[in-house]
C-alpha cells in the first residue's frame, strides 16, 4: 500500500505544467527531457530540476537504458499524486464553469430587465461558451425566452422580432459583424 500525497493547493501555471509532465511520463515512458520540454513548454533546465524534485519525492523513478539514455516512469506515489492533481484540476474547472454559468445568467437577466425585454438573443461562434449558453437556455435559467444564433442572417431575418430585445455576445470578434448589420449588442464578458 502506498501513501497518497496531499497536493490540492491554489492553482497556478506551474502546478498545471507539473501535471502535464506527470501525464506525459505516464503515457510516454521513453520520453526524453527534451521531448518533455517541448510538450510542456518549459525550458530544458526547468524540466531537469522538476524531474530531480519528482525523483527526490519518490514520484518518478529512472531506469538507465544506455549510458546516455534513460526511461522515466511513475511510481505508485507518483501515480497517486497525478490522480490527486487531476482531481484538483477537475474541481477547479467545474467551479469556474459554474461561476461562468452564473455570470451569464445574472448579466443576461439584468440586461433583459433593464431593457424591459420579452426575449433575449445570444449571438456568437460555436465554441465552448456557445454550448454552455445552449444548456442554460434548455434549462430555462433566463427570466424571458432566449434564442441562440450563430448567423447574422438569422438575426437579420428576426430583426423585426428583435424590436428592442437585446442581443448578447461573448466574443469581441462578433462586435464588428453586428455593427455592420446595424444590430446593437451587449457583451456579457465585458460587464461586471
Amino acid at each position: 500500500m502506498f501513501k497518497a500525497t496531499k497536493y490540492i493547493t491554489m492553482p497556478n501555471e506551474y502546478s498545471s505544467r507539473e501535471l502535464l509532465v506527470l501525464n506525459y511520463i505516464d503515457q510516454h515512458a521513453e520520453a526524453t527531457q527534451r521531448e518533455l520540454s517541448q510538450h510542456v513548454g518549459m525550458s530544458l533546465g526547468a524540466i531537469n530540476l522538476l524531474l530531480k524534485r519528482f525523483i527526490k519525492k519518490g514520484f518518478v523513478k529512472v531506469e538507465r537504458l544506455q549510458p546516455n539514455s534513460v526511461k522515466y516512469f511513475l511510481t505508485p506515489a507518483g501515480l497517486a499524486n497525478k490522480i490527486e492533481r487531476t482531481y484538483g484540476y477537475m474541481v477547479r474547472t467545474f467551479t469556474e464553469i459554474n461561476r461562468l454559468r452564473n455570470r451569464v445568467v445574472t448579466v443576461a437577466n439584468a440586461v433583459a430587465q433593464s431593457n424591459n425585454a420579452d426575449h433575449l438573443y445570444f449571438f456568437g461562434t460555436q465554441d465552448e461558451l456557445h454550448e454552455l449558453i445552449h444548456d442554460l437556455i434548455r434549462t430555462d435559467r433566463f427570466i424571458v425566452r432566449a434564442t441562440l444564433c450563430s448567423s447574422v442572417a438569422v438575426l437579420k431575418k428576426d430583426s423585426q422580432q428583435l424590436n428592442g430585445n437585446p442581443v448578447i455576445i461573448w466574443n469581441k470578434d462578433m462586435e464588428e459583424r453586428l455593427r455592420e448589420a446595424g444590430i446593437e449588442w451587449v457583451n456579457v464578458m465585458g460587464m461586471v
